[in-house]
């Protein structure tokens, strides 16, 4: 059963959980609860931080979109976002699954969703102060949270779950893969229907 959003108080330990990862101030089974309500919690998270980015890419971009197109735009980038979502956890437990780790599964996509969350929130406040301050500014920090974050998710297959570097960095690539996979199966199918 889906668990219902988590609490302001745990969207912040999960944030903070996150942040001491990244920084190395201790390891996953002490700074994560690691339990089924905690992973639907995670997974809210990417949820409610992607389906901001949506909405800000849908209605604060271009002045010149057409309203209608606007409309129709928002669900569709939920949509992507749900089904990623659901489809990198599925994956990922069959690989843990034809591995005999699937009793590590949560104590990796918990985090992952996590420091992911944490990263596309970051992200968005250097949007919102790149409104106000030099845009260039922040893509300096913005390229260093990415390498700083990509590293801190490869540490958490490698040194959390015990991957190979090599695993670690494919578990990467497959997040990667499989949001740019929908968003161009969504893009096409969208120019086929219209």
């Amino acid at each position: 059963m889906i668990s219902p959003p988590p609490s302001f108080y745990d969207i912040k330990n999960g944030f903070k959980s996150s942040f001491d990862y990244i920084r190395r101030k201790d390891k996953i089974d002490n700074l994560f609860e690691l339990n089924n309500e905690k992973f639907w919690h995670s997974c809210w998270i990417v949820f409610f931080v992607n389906a901001l980015v949506a909405v800000l890419a849908s209605y604060g971009i271009k002045a010149s979109f057409d309203i209608s197109m606007k409309a129709n735009l928002l669900p569709k980038l939920i949509l992507i976002t749900i089904i990623d979502i659901s489809l990198f956890a599925i994956l990922v437990f069959h690989i843990f699954k034809n591995l005999n780790k699937e009793d590590l599964f949560l104590k990796f996509i918990i985090p992952f969703n996590w420091i992911q969350g944490f990263q596309a929130f970051i992200m968005l406040s250097f949007t919102f102060f790149g409104l106000f301050l030099p845009a260039s500014i922040f893509l300096f920090f913005g390229f260093a949270l990415i390498i700083i974050v990509t590293f801190a998710l490869w540490r958490l297959g490698k040194e959390e779950i015990g991957f190979s570097g090599w695993g670690a960095a494919g578990l990467i690539i497959l997040s990667v893969l499989s949001e740019a996979g929908i968003g161009l199966i969504s893009r096409s199918l969208s120019k086929f229907f219209m």
